[in-house]
């Protein structure tokens, strides 16, 4: 092959520009610092560093706002439940104080009113948030836990109940229902009181009942509940606004009767019926309606299968039913509403955040406090007729036959307050019990949270690891060695320089110059 001056120019200059284009890659590399600056320089390198940078953004995503999201919200619920058993804790303590049998009036007193605080507190607590959401409402993030005012929300509310939600307790009233501690008055013993009209001492009675108790109270205008239990079969429940009157009626009842009384909120059985119950493992369906709620109650789609009818007469269904049949709705899980919010922590993991109202937030805790109030109450009542009657007795103004008739009176006020007395000391007791259990209710709480926090902590560890690889992985994908670039760019400016001499000093010459 004939080699001309025209082809060895051709090659020197192509060679040439050869040689800048690679000044112009390394000149790249070394100014952005990547080994690449378009795919097709090098399509395995480009192919590996998108999946690199999808992976390193998804840890960062998980590391960097996720995790501590899922934190933030675990640590919040975690202060949220130390706050509550702080609260219940002190219950316990003042419960413990009133089951003393040798309380004065004044220190029982006191132990009320403090009782009377704590309950306000204990549900307070539930409406924390965070971020604008409320962490205690499963999935219902923006409505709150209580009602924050007086409100006239109508519900019809579903429940149910085993034959373990059936306790015993105790009624002291009369036997007969002819006169009540509350009737009597100075002007009862003047001359036209006839001796029936006197309490006896053998009239006042202690006796005893079954009951169901509802999660709410003060359901007066709402109609007897529908009662359906697991064999299929309607209980039918007579409804009562006088409580005296059904307490007594339900303690001498021997058919399977129950009693529903409005105020209280709760079903009266009959000890055949609590036996067949009991017997039968049977457990009940009750739907009932409350359209009267004070600020502070709990919100019942919070916990509840239930309808609200609002005022334009739509119907909004919460928790709505399952669909194989048991009539329980499928959220329900161990007789809790199983609302789980999971934040994505990793790669196909993810991890519970929150806590649900009914985990910790019972109805009984204020139901228990309602109840001792209302006893104590009572007790106020009947010591302070007895000390009213103790006064007319020293009362030079009345008969020997008036007198006769108020000692009657004073000798079943005596024992009425004994009575009470012995109930309240075995009702605080009782209370300790119960609190205790709502206490625990809300340790294990504590517990799951702390279990959840500390696997998001492992995670969050993991993340961290696995951001430093993927950026190292991605690093030696795609950055360029710095050093070595700016030695290649140097080796290939000398050569650039070599060639332009060798090349002007070879053009120089051409066939001619031997002619």
């Amino acid at each position: 092959m004939r080699i001309t001056n025209k082809v060895m120019q051709n090659n020197a200059l192509s060679n040439i520009n050869n040689n800048k284009v690679l000044q112009d890659t390394l000149n790249t590399q070394l100014s952005t610092g990547k080994k690449i600056y378009k795919p097709s320089e090098d399509p395995v390198t480009a192919i590996r560093a998108l999946r690199l940078r999808s992976d390193v953004s998804q840890v960062t995503q998980f590391y960097k706002k996720n995790v501590p999201d899922a934190n933030s919200w675990l640590e919040l619920t975690e202060s949220s439940v130390k706050t509550v058993m702080e609260v219940v804790k002190n219950m316990v303590t003042q419960c413990e104080k009133g089951s003393n049998d040798t309380l004065t009036t004044g220190d029982r007193q006191i132990i009320i009113n403090s009782l009377k605080q704590l309950k306000d507190e204990v549900y307070s607590t539930g409406n924390s948030d965070y971020a604008g959401r409320y962490i205690f409402t499963g999935y219902r993030t923006e409505t709150p836990l209580t009602f924050e005012e007086n409100s006239d929300r109508e519900f019809k509310i579903k429940e149910f109940f085993d034959k373990d939600s059936i306790t015993q307790e105790t009624y002291i009233g009369t036997n007969n229902g002819v006169i009540s501690l509350g009737d009597i008055t100075e002007t009862s013993f003047d001359d036209t009181v006839t001796p029936n009209h006197q309490m006896k001492e053998q009239q006042i009675t202690s006796s005893t009942y079954y009951r169901i108790r509802l999660a709410y109270d003060n359901l007066s205008g709402t109609g007897t509940p529908i009662i359906t239990d697991s064999n299929g079969t309607n209980i039918v429940a007579t409804s009562y606004a006088d409580k005296e009157a059904a307490y007594e009626a339900i303690s001498s009842e021997p058919a399977e009767k129950m009693f529903f009384l409005e105020s209280t909120g709760e079903l009266l059985l009959s000890d055949s019926l609590y036996n067949k119950i009991k017997s039968g493992d049977i457990s009940l369906e009750v739907s009932y309606e409350k359209n009267n709620w004070n600020r502070g109650d709990l919100m019942p789609q919070h916990y509840f299968y239930c309808e609200e009818t609002t005022k334009e007469g739509k119907t909004i269904i919460y928790n709505d039913e399952d669909e194989d049949g048991d009539n329980i709705p499928d959220i329900y899980k161990n007789g809790l509403l199983d609302q789980s919010i999971e934040y994505q922590v990793g790669f196909d993991q993810s991890a519970r955040v929150n806590t649900t109202a009914g985990e910790i937030f019972k109805h009984g805790v204020t139901r228990d406090v309602k109840e001792i109030i209302d006893l104590a109450n009572q007790l106020d009542g009947a010591e302070a007729i007895q000390s009213k009657l103790a006064k007319m007795l020293k009362d030079t103004s009345y008969t020997d036959a008036q007198k006769e008739s108020i000692q009657q009176d004073k000798d079943a006020a005596d024992k009425a307050v004994s009575l009470l007395k012995d109930q309240m000391q075995k009702k605080f007791s009782k209370s300790i019990t119960y609190m205790q259990s709502y206490l625990d209710s809300a340790n294990e709480a504590l517990t799951m949270v702390g279990n959840r926090a500390s696997r998001v902590k492992l995670v969050e560890n993991r993340l961290s690891s696995q951001t430093t690889t993927f950026k190292t992985l991605q690093s030696e994908n795609e950055d360029a060695d710095a050093t070595e670039v700016a030695v290649q760019l140097s080796s290939a400016q000398v050569s650039y320089q070599a060639a332009l001499m060798a090349t002007s000093d070879m053009i120089k010459e051409t066939l001619l110059n031997y002619l």
